[in-house]
């Protein structure tokens, strides 16, 4: 396999070193979990492989990381007020 070399901006670079880093992943990583799956060379998983990935009996695990979007967001809501459960 080749490699190839773009040039970017700084805040572009910046942009996305850290969008690669808050995934744990590296930049060209990030890059090719961008593209629609079969321009990198990927298949899809079969549905018959996520049957049961998800116990509907369980409830729901609620741990998730805020961000600048969610907050914002739910800022918004709560004026209207809309509150998280």
């Amino acid at each position: 396999m080749s490699e190839h070399q773009i040039s970017l901006p700084q805040e572009v670079y910046s942009g996305l070193l850290a969008a690669a880093n808050a995934n744990g992943i590296s930049p060209a990583e990030w890059i090719a979990s961008q593209l629609p799956i079969a321009s990198v060379g990927m298949t899809a998983k079969p549905v018959s492989d996520l049957i049961g990935a998800i116990n509907s009996k369980q409830k729901p695990h609620q741990d998730y990381e805020t961000n600048f979007l969610g907050e914002a967001i739910a800022a918004k809501l709560a004026k209207q007020g809309i509150k998280k459960p």
